[in-house]
């Protein structure tokens, strides 16, 4: 695993970037729900001795903002209003900025490919807890959408080695002596198939040295969900900036984790000695709930529940997978296959099928959950039928309901009369759902 070493001390930061991308079947949020991000990076600082560098960044997702066509462009246009308090309330930062956006594509404008635009702002704050307020302000909607976050400022106080705050990092490209970065703004990762790296600083009041970065993603529960390490960082000035890969090596289920750096002395054999701690440093790794991440809370009942679009080799596949991780990433990957829209972030027929499923249980209910009811096999498959009759049978003993479709009639009986309708004619065995553009 690599860590990339600048060779010059500054770092060009990329804005209007990506603050995050959907993998198959997790979507980012819709406009109702879609959310300004903050994100706040603890730096040692260079003017006042006690004070640290706060680099405070904001992610404006496109599906917040109204776009205006202006001849051949799509503009918008917000205003950041920012507020940073102390624990006692008290204003210390309240600091107000314009932004302007041009994009060509009327796509690209809607949201449709999760792009967001990320502006920083830098500030010194000595050691303490802090809150950051702040409220975007759509020009052309005319809405306010707020954010609120808790950081803590640690103190720098000149010990051997010491870490900055780490940052999440989608894109790295070096240019001449100097690296952009684009940042992924937050703690909420939306996607396992965006390449993270790391990026932190180190901080040297001694002689130089060599140093490797260990890293754990722990659960909630204290269970560790992923490790890793970095390439041996020479460290050689008083800071020294760094960037290393995360490889996961397998999906995330949903929920909240902390990322542990710990920064291990390296002899010159090159030998890493884990014993010693030179500095360590951490912060929060979410993968949110979704509407996919609430099908897949419960994946081996979600796996199941591809009989209707999967072939039983394929449902066998994820079931059996050597780990819960792998399975998730094999059912990830099905319906990665199936997106009619790739591109974008939302998968229609996910979104279709397990959709139909939850309206199935909800209105076929009987001896069953409705999705293995007949009713609600037919449903999930076809959808709503064009046309309903109702009726009894020739014998007055049964109900009987027809579902009408454009080229097939399904017909159901309820033999009990209490309301457990089988299907007596229609369906084709290997039928099988597929997503339709409507």
């Amino acid at each position: 695993m690599s860590a990339m070493k600048p060779s010059s001390a500054f770092v060009l930061f990329v804005s209007g970037a990506l603050a995050g991308a959907p993998c198959p079947g997790q979507q980012l949020p819709d406009v109702a729900s879609a959310r300004v991000l903050t994100d706040v990076i603890v730096l040692r600082g260079t003017t006042l001795a006690a004070a640290a560098r706060c680099d405070v960044y904001v992610s404006v997702p496109y599906q917040l903002l109204t776009f205006t066509a202006n001849t051949d462009r799509m503009l918008a246009e917000y205003s950041v209003s920012m507020t940073i308090r102390d624990a006692l309330g008290n204003r210390i930062v309240d600091t107000t900025y314009m932004r302007n956006i041009s994009e060509q594509s009327f796509a690209v404008s809607r949201g449709t490919t999760g792009k967001s635009d990320n502006s920083l702002r830098r500030f010194d704050l000595l050691p303490g807890s802090y809150t950051l307020e702040t409220v975007v302000s759509d020009v052309f909607g005319r809405r306010d959408h707020a954010s609120s976050r808790n950081f803590s400022v640690g103190e720098f106080n000149s010990a051997p080695v010491e870490l900055s705050s780490p940052m999440y990092v989608s894109q790295i490209e070096q240019r001449g002596n100097r690296y952009a970065i684009t940042p992924f703004v937050g703690d909420i990762v939306w996607s396992h198939d965006v390449q993270l790296f790391v990026f932190l600083e180190a901080y040297l009041s001694g002689q130089p040295r060599s140093l490797r970065y260990r890293w754990t993603l722990t659960r909630s529960d204290g269970r560790q969900a992923s490790s890793g390490e970095s390439d041996v960082v020479r460290c050689e000035r008083v800071a020294t900036q760094s960037f290393f890969p995360l490889h996961l090596g397998h999906r995330l289920l949903p929920g909240t984790y902390v990322l542990k750096i710990t920064a291990h002395p390296v002899s010159g054999e090159g030998l890493t000695d884990t014993s010693i701690v030179e500095a360590r440093t951490e912060r929060q790794y979410v993968v949110p709930r979704s509407m996919a991440a609430d099908v897949v809370a419960d994946l081996k009942k979600a796996t199941r529940q591809l009989m209707y679009v999967a072939d039983q080799d394929q449902i066998d596949a994820i079931l059996n997978a050597p780990s819960e991780g792998e399975s998730l990433s094999l059912f990830e990957d099905f319906w990665k296959e199936l997106d009619p829209t790739p591109g974008t972030l939302k998968n229609e027929a996910f979104d279709e099928y397990y959709g139909r499923i939850d309206e199935a249980n909800k209105r076929f209910k009987s001896y069953n959950e409705g999705w293995l009811t007949d009713m609600g096999r037919v449903f999930i498959i076809y959808g709503e039928p064009y046309t309903i009759d109702r009726g009894m049978s020739p014998n007055g003993m049964s109900r009987i309901v027809r579902w009408i479709y454009p080229n097939v009639t399904f017909i159901f009986e309820d033999t009990s009369g209490f309301g457990d309708f089988r299907l007596r004619s229609g369906l084709v065995g290997s039928g099988k759902y597929r997503y339709q553009k409507q």
